[in-house]
């Protein structure tokens, strides 16, 4: 019990909240990650485009080409209105280059998650300095970040003992053996958006056979991965239903609930539900 308890404690560093941030004479209003509005009080005047960090976050640092989950939305600053295109506002993994997130890639890279960044780009309206781009970035965490869970006690068949590894994601030392029935353990438990069995939801995860054997991981560089939970092992789905964004959990399925290939645990922090 207390290897899962010193790992639950290991990754906490409070969300809070990050609503209502004032830049000079723009005004946002929304916590980190979910949906933002902004005010102008006085229309700006710009020749070149500029950025501005409005929160520093205390994540890991995002380097060039990696997995960066992020928010970005796009408004007029004439109006304050939200400049519809494909992606602005909407949650996104990419890679921090070029193509993977365009020209925010100067500001994002070298960013810590956790950040709230502004950036102001003219050229709404040919010859109109005053029409500019207002984008709010959001840049989010890739480790689960809430309150430290009452674990059970005893803790069900299966078990692992965790410890935790670089970067803040969990290792696992030792298996716990055979898995009698599925359960989920909440190592951490989140304050953000519940998870639905049909939601997608960007995640970091490490599965593992009942000895402790890793099959498949993201902590060993991939990064965070978009999953829909309607196409994942029965096992997973249901373990991750009505969990809750920022949280980490430990689900112990046995072998009917994963395909039928052996007793799973899977290690999983939840990031974001998808839009």
């Amino acid at each position: 019990m207390l290897a899962a308890l010193s790992l639950a404690l290991a990754v906490l560093a409070g969300c809070g909240s990050d609503a209502n941030y004032t830049a000079g004479r723009i005004e946002i209003t929304g916590d980190l990650g979910a949906p933002v509005t902004i005010s102008v009080a006085e229309a700006p005047n710009l020749e070149s485009a500029t950025s501005k960090v409005v929160t520093e976050g205390s994540g890991n640092e995002v380097h060039s080409g990696a997995t960066v989950l992020f928010r970005a939305t796009s408004f007029d600053s004439r109006t304050g209105e939200i400049i519809e295109n494909y992606a602005t506002g909407s949650v996104r993994l990419a890679a921090a280059d070029s193509e993977g997130v365009g020209d925010l890639a100067d500001i994002i890279v070298g960013s810590t998650e956790g950040s709230r960044i502004l950036v102001e780009r003219p050229g709404l309206v040919a010859g109109d300095s005053t029409a500019v781009e207002v984008v709010v970035v959001d840049i989010l965490y890739t480790t689960a970040r809430g309150d430290a869970a009452d674990l059970p006690d005893p803790l069900p068949e299966g078990m692992p003992t965790l410890e935790t590894a670089d970067g803040g994601g969990p290792a696992i030392s030792a298996g716990g053996g055979a898995i009698d029935s599925l359960h989920t353990v909440e190592l951490v438990t989140g304050s953000g958006e519940q998870v639905l069995s049909d939601s997608t939801v960007a995640i970091q995860y490490v599965i593992a056979d009942a000895s402790g054997s890793v099959i498949d991981t993201t902590w060993n560089g991939t990064g965070a991965v978009s999953v829909d939970l309607s196409t994942v092992m029965e096992g997973l789905r249901d373990g991750l239903a009505d969990q809750k964004v920022h949280s980490r959990v430990v689900v112990l399925i046995p072998s009917a609930e994963a395909a039928g290939d052996g007793d799973r645990v899977a290690i999983v922090d939840i990031l974001a539900v998808m839009d």
